[in-house]
């Protein structure tokens, strides 16, 4: 990249768009991000969207913490934000698109890929699923090009073979205006599973590797790399005011397990719970929590027999108990540590798959049943299909919490093939179709239900929890003028 790797006010940059889901851009982008991790390039890379496995893929092969960039949870500017300070310590960065490239809320186009690549104002490749097609794709790739205004810069050729993409890349070349960048030939070894609720995690696939090594080398044998670097390297500055010094106060580091681990003095320790069966959590809300004055330790709700020592909260993310369902069945000892600890008053918050880890029983398809906290008064069925209530929803508090007042609009994220018994009743949600339900248990200190939080458009919520996790140590270690302190200060600044 020249001496354009040292001056970065630009913030080199792509997005790789897919004219469709399925289209390979999951594997194209993993295998980009080895190539160029290869060339000794230091990547920042994100995902559209409110997935969290792609971004576990990404993170694996750079080295760093994949970010989301989700047009529903952020405004505009801030997402030009948000890539602006993550950005700023890399040399170039690469986004992975959500869908379609258009594809938003419902049937629009709102909140789409191509929001936030318009919002950005990066350089965006198409990736084309070229099965079956040779010169219609020239009419599809203009109808993408021309149905909005859009960065679309160049384009990328899945399953197709070298001779048709020689064939093919001076016709695209001429008659769109724009780059064929590369292909991706078809190859059937090479292949990321998969369960229902999308690609296994990073953790849970045995020759990942082998997979990205292999993946790597197409990359680096059938895409013009240089060209692509080239094509981020002319991205206009993103917003000089927002690549200024983060105001993040956690510096965050990642370990070759995958589990982050802070490194800022706080007032208050959260136990994050972190394994094969729990691992969904935005990086953003990582950082927030430490931001608010959390210290970050993690434990196994599988293999460990115990909570972490000196902790003043638990956070339970999503991921997949249901297949791990038998192993957290059978950990009598760490459950008993939970509930002693929530009889005890210390807060837990609990998404998703968090949400059923502290119900009464896990209920498989079958009728078979797992024993899990019983924190909450409702068990939860495993079902064959996905939710009714998945996507995109506007939660509003219909009574106080600890962790929120009535009236609060948050906006979160559902997507589970299970229904609670009992989904209970502390908030109304709603979709943009004006499907609606309630949902969320608030039991004293705990707040558990099947939303995602994004705490950049709740940060009351994470500040709440810190709060109450750090008055509980304080109380726990007879610091009661400590206690009375933290109270004071939040009655004051709860919401601010």
């Amino acid at each position: 990249m020249g001496e354009k790797m040292d001056n970065r006010e630009n913030m080199p940059r792509i997005l790789l768009a897919g004219a469709n889901s399925g289209c390979g851009k999951t594997s194209i982008t993993c295998g980009i991000l080895k190539a160029l991790t290869d060339r000794g390039i230091k990547i920042q890379s994100y995902k559209c969207g409110p997935d969290y496995i792609d971004p576990m893929l990404h993170s694996h092969i750079t080295g760093r913490s994949c970010r989301n960039l989700d047009p529903f949870f952020s405004t505009e500017e801030d997402l030009r934000h948000l890539m602006a300070k993550n950005s700023r310590e890399a040399e170039y960065s690469v986004a992975e698109g959500v869908m379609g490239y258009y594809d938003g809320i419902g049937i629009s186009c709102e909140k789409s890929t191509h929001t936030v690549s318009v919002a950005t104002s990066t350089p965006t490749i198409l990736i084309i699923n070229g099965k079956g097609m040779s010169h219609t794709m020239i009419p599809v790739i203009r109808g993408l090009l021309s149905y909005r205004e859009n960065p679309i810069q160049g384009v990328i050729l899945n399953r197709c073979s070298k001779t048709m993409f020689q064939m093919l890349k001076p016709e695209l070349e001429r008659i769109l205006g724009i780059k064929a960048v590369g292909y991706f030939p078809e190859n059937e070894g090479v292949h990321i599973g998969s369960r229902h609720l999308g690609l296994m995690t990073a953790a849970e696939i045995q020759n990942l590797d082998e997979v990205i090594e292999r993946l790597g080398k197409m990359a680096e044998e059938s895409i013009d790399l240089d060209l692509l670097l080239r094509i981020g390297e002319k991205a206009p500055v993103l917003n000089p005011d927002m690549s200024e010094e983060s105001d993040d106060v956690c510096a965050m580091s990642e370990k070759k397990s995958g589990i982050f681990d802070n490194i800022h003095k706080s007032r208050a320790r959260i136990a994050v719970a972190w394994d094969k069966a729990f691992c969904f959590y935005y990086a953003e809300n990582l950082d927030i929590l430490c931001r608010e004055g959390a210290e970050l330790v993690y434990f196994s709700p599988i293999n460990d027999e115990k909570l972490p020592d000196d902790i003043g909260g638990i956070y339970l993310g999503g991921g997949y108990p249901e297949a791990y369902e038998k192993e957290l069945a059978n950990n009598h000892s760490m459950k008993d540590a939970i509930r002693g600890a929530t009889a005890d008053g210390m807060p837990i918050l609990a998404e998703c798959g968090g949400f059923m880890y502290t119900c009464r029983n896990l209920v498989e398809t079958d009728g078979s049943s797992y024993p899990m906290l019983g924190l909450v008064p409702t068990d939860v069925q495993m079902t064959k299909r996905l939710s009714m209530e998945f996507g995109y929803v506007t939660m509003t508090a219909v009574k106080d919490t600890p962790y929120f007042n009535a009236g609060t609009e948050i906006r979160v994220h559902e997507f589970h093939y299970s229904k609670a018994e009992i989904p209970g009743e502390v908030c109304r949600m709603e979709k943009s179709t004006g499907r609606s339900w309630t949902g969320v248990y608030s039991q004293k200190n705990v707040l558990a239900g099947y939303p995602h939080l994004y705490f950049h458009n709740c940060p009351q919520v994470a500040r709440r929890f810190v709060h109450m996790a750090a008055k509980y140590e304080a109380i726990f270690s007879g610091n009661v003028d400590m206690a009375a302190e933290y109270e004071a200060d939040f009655s004051g600044n709860a919401d601010r």
